[in-house]
């Protein structure tokens, strides 16, 4: 028993002969490629098979190795001679009797993906190296040989094919089967489903006593519903903003978390309801983490899982129903009376879901879609507190390092498929009866609609929520973003600055002096993308437009460095999304019929957390080490920059190559205005007269500016590859593949400057003062929802906003909507 061994789950009862041998095959298979001994199956025995899965009562021995009368005459001679065997084996009575504990302790069943070659099951097991009993649900099915498309791999495979078969071989039949390859993972095949069945009688209790909850909290009666999440005290601003949208949407009852000392201290100074969660080892672990984001780490963050499931289970046996959320879930309305109405009030569990297509989920759910845990509705429940607990112990005995909370979720609810959930004969709509892993606790789960529960693709990138009749949104989850800090998740703070969704930077945000560029000349002149657009056409123009808004930003940020001032970011257009996988017109599939161009957010342009290089570990703004802070493009539509600064606009135009000097000497009228605006600002600064600060200024802008990330994959030009080919290279030789184009390059170099002589600018002049007070509003805009942007402009360009009612004076600031108008005083 000091080995390592490989076993298949017991076959159903009445298997063929030839699926024995199939079986038989693939574990030799799985035995040669892993290194482990298998241990044959005993439907190989003529013996009785209890079907509760306990040992085979047999009459008599047989031949060795499998010491037990044979049900399938196989050739024992072939047997006899251990040279001959692909893999070491052991008799299937190997499991029986008094087995050492630590072997016991080390048995874990998984389900693989049927079909995989040696190259997916390799990868799909690496975190299963150090279990000694592996045991394989669907064994049969598993291994479908060498890829023998890879060097070397056509003899190994025909040498096991000529092995197995004479050990298999029997009178009048033919050769054993094997699964036939599906190729379809490239090489990264994952576990579908485990049980750790080692570890399945210890429990990992998260302690959160209800004596020690908020006052507040203890107050509320049995069956309320109560909106939670959970924090550390590096990602405290984002708890704290999850807070003040959650109660601006009208909610009061609420709850976090904390998971460590620090987010209890950021509770009490922000006066937050809050409970510390101890959780043993992973509390401890927390204290000693060495990274502020706990996403960093790939082998903590999973386990901070067990903290996050098992308080909801503590609060559940409080007698609260829970909203358990993310912290970055932030909620426009109050959800608690969707629960209430007639198909969702039949629901023990409700979830929010990845995909991305809100036609078809507006038709029927998309069942094929990861549930997302990160808004998830569990009432409380005697079945729902048993999927909590089984929830917690999957989490807490995963082997692998990608099963936290929501893969533990989505393997639990999905071992069998949900089936829809029909009452007296009619379709309950959404609804599903679940069984909560192989033989847990049934429950009905409702899954929420993408149409008013968005993630981070359909709000920020499709603008779904702007389309004309859309519903107004409940939530929008922070997914499908790509700038993940060190300590602190950039891009997703962004994102919600630039929705307005944002809620706690303090007054100084907002109250500097800034530059920025003007409208006309931010972006290129604006295309729009057909539905039928060829993806290498919308990237050509994607990467000409990014080439313009580097060299924009890159003269604002030395303008704003020379001046001591902030840059807000010019406006930035998207002409083709940003996916991990293939597209086609610019679009992944489910957003087929997506604008192009959008106003993307800043992460999917720019190399988000290198501007805010010195973020501050209590949450306060800091400055970039280039030693100036940007704010995002539509800054000045939030009702929160004052009227002061608001109105205070000089606009100048500067002329081409100046250094810091020239820029200061030409924009020392406008000192005093709170925002110089600029027109054509490209090319108009041209570096430092201080060599060791132009140096310094070039090196950082670079860093800044460059970004690397994932290339264009398209599937025009692939020669009609098959779906889940690879992106940019074949995965094996002779495949098809999607061809990519990899753009954003290094910034241009800055300009040259220009003589002296010709270095004087044009004089700079200044705008008519803007009106002396804001407009008033009205509602002609008939398609604009209840909580959207109060007069002004839209939150970002494609947004809904209500006009003003005055008739002069209009200042209009997209093609796509009626301008707001103003009246002066």
């Amino acid at each position: 028993y000091d080995g390592k061994f490989v076993v298949g789950r017991r076959l159903p009862p009445g298997a063929s002969a030839d699926t024995v041998r199939l079986l038989v095959k693939s574990l030799l298979g799985l035995g040669a490629l892993l290194g482990r001994t298998a241990i044959l199956p005993p439907e190989l025995c003529d013996c009785s098979i209890p079907a509760d899965g306990s040992p085979p009562s047999c009459t008599g021995d047989g031949p060795p190795p499998f010491d037990c009368p044979l049900a399938i005459p196989l050739d024992t001679a072939a047997w006899a001679t251990t040279s001959s065997l692909p893999a070491k084996v052991v008799p299937a009575r190997f499991l029986t009797g008094e087995l050492p504990a630590d072997f016991v302790a080390s048995h874990v069943r998984v389900l693989l993906p049927a079909g995989m070659d040696d190259t997916e099951n390799n990868y799909a097991l690496r975190g299963y190296k150090d279990t000694r009993w592996l045991e394989v649900d669907q064994a049969e099915k598993a291994f479908c040989g060498w890829d023998t498309r890879m060097p070397g791999n056509a003899e190994r495979q025909a040498s096991f094919v000529r092995a197995a078969d004479a050990l298999l071989a029997v009178a009048g039949g033919g050769a054993a089967a094997m699964h036939h390859c599906t190729h379809y993972r490239g090489g990264q095949g994952e576990v579908l489903q485990f049980t750790n069945l080692g570890q399945s009688c210890e429990r990992h209790e998260v302690l959160a006593s209800r004596e020690r909850l908020p006052a507040e909290v203890q107050a509320l009666p049995a069956g309320s519903d109560l909106m939670v999440t959970f924090a550390t005290g590096s990602v405290s601003t984002m708890a704290r903003n999850w807070a003040r949208t959650t109660r601006a949407a009208g909610v009061d009852a609420i709850l976090i978390g904390a998971l460590d000392g620090e987010m209890m201290e950021a509770c009490g100074a922000h006066k937050l309801p809050c409970i510390l969660i101890e959780g043993g080892d992973v509390s401890a672990a927390l204290k000693q983490r060495a990274t502020g984001n706990v996403r960093s780490d790939p082998k903590l963050y999973p386990k901070m899982s067990v903290l996050k499931v098992g308080f909801y289970r503590e609060l559940l046996s409080f007698g609260y129903n829970v909203w358990a959320c993310d912290a970055d879930a932030v909620f426009m309305h109050d959800p608690r009376p969707l629960m209430a109405e007639r198909n969702y009030a039949l629901a023990d569990i409700a979830i929010a879901t990845d995909c991305i297509d809100i036609p078809l989920d507006s038709r029927s759910p998309l069942m094929h879609c990861d549930f997302n845990t990160g808004l998830v509705y569990l009432r409380s429940k005697p079945n729902t507190i048993e999927f909590a607990e089984l929830w917690r112990e999957t989490v807490a005995n995963a082997k692998e390092h990608r099963i936290r909370d929501q893969a533990a979720f989505n393997m639990l609810t999905k071992v069998r498929p949900p089936t829809p959930l029909s009452i007296e004969g009619s379709r309950v709509e959404r609804l599903f009866s679940v069984t909560a892993g192989a033989d847990g606790a049934d429950f009905r789960l409702a899954v929420l609609p993408l149409s008013r529960f968005l993630n981070g693709h359909t709000y920020f990138v499709q603008h779904a929520h702007t389309l004309p009749g859309a519903p107004s949104p409940m939530s929008v989850h922070m997914t499908y973003q790509f700038a993940e800090g060190h300590s602190f998740a950039y891009g997703k703070r962004q994102r919600l600055r630039e929705h307005g969704l944002w809620l706690v930077d303090p007054d100084e945000y907002f109250n500097g002096k800034y530059v920025t560029a003007s409208a006309e000349h931010a972006t290129l002149p604006r295309k729009e993308m057909g539905e039928r657009v060829d993806s290498r056409d919308a990237v050509k123009y994607h990467l000409e437009e990014a080439r313009h808004r580097t060299n924009v930003i890159r003269a604002l940020l030395g303008i704003g460095k020379a001046l001591g001032r902030e840059v807000i970011l010019p406006r930035m257009l998207c002409y083709c999304d940003f996916m991990w996988k293939e597209m086609r017109n610019c679009r992944v599939g489910g957003a087929e019929t997506m604008r192009l161009p959008f106003d993307c957010p800043m992460d999917h342009v720019l190399n988000t957390p290198s501007f805010f290089g010195d973020f501050h570990k209590n949450g306060t703004e800091g400055r970039t080490a280039l030693g100036v802070g940007v704010r995002e493009p539509n800054f000045l539509l939030n009702p929160r920059v004052p009227a002061a600064v608001r109105e205070s606009v000089a606009k100048a135009a500067l002329g081409k190559g100046l250094n810091d000097a020239q820029i200061s000497q030409a924009l020392a009228p406008h000192a005093a205005a709170s925002i110089i605006e600029i027109d054509d600002v490209v090319g108009t600064f041209c570096g430092f007269a201080d060599g060791a600060a132009n140096r310094e200024f070039a090196e950082r802008t670079k860093q800044m500016l460059t970004y690397k990330r994932t290339p264009f994959c398209m599937m025009e030009g692939s020669d009609n590859a098959p779906l889940f080919s690879q992106c940019c290279s074949p995965r094996k030789p002779g495949d098809k593949f999607f061809p990519c184009i990899h753009g954003f390059d290094d910034p241009d170099p800055l300009p040259a400057c220009a003589a002296a002589d010709e270095a004087s600018p044009p004089p700079a002049y200044q705008r008519a003062a803007p009106p002396s007070r804001l407009p008033s509003c009205h509602t002609a805009s008939t398609d604009a929802p209840l909580r959207a942007q109060h007069c002004l402009w839209p939150r970002l360009f494609s947004d809904h906003f209500w006009p003003t009612c005055a008739l002069s004076d209009p200042l209009s600031l997209s093609d796509d909507f009626d301008p707001c108008q103003w009246f002066r005083t």
